[in-house]
């Protein structure tokens, strides 16, 4: 698992644009863990989270807007179901 912190430190993503591509069905909703910090707990995507944002921004490149790269995910391996809470 990787920490958010360390997902948005390495891609450049915001919080708001890792949230717009799980609605859209492109990411996984992260998993609570518990933080290393004294502020208790953080979140963490899969070990498998760059390489996909690496295949989003790849499609991005070549014109395509994460809203058709959601739409071309439907139904194939690379949507993700889990995207809302887990609990």
């Amino acid at each position: 698992m990787i920490p958010a912190e360390i997902v948005r430190e390495k891609t450049g993503l915001s919080q708001r644009q890792l949230t717009y591509m799980r609605r859209l069905g492109l990411m996984p909703y992260p998993t609570r863990i518990r933080g290393a910090s004294c502020r208790g707990s953080a979140y963490a995507y899969p070990d498998t989270v760059f390489t996909r944002i690496h295949m989003i921004t790849f499609l991005q490149g070549h014109g395509f807007t994460l809203a058709q790269v959601g739409q071309a995910a439907k139904g194939t391996p690379f949507e993700c179901l889990d995207t809302g809470p887990k609990g």
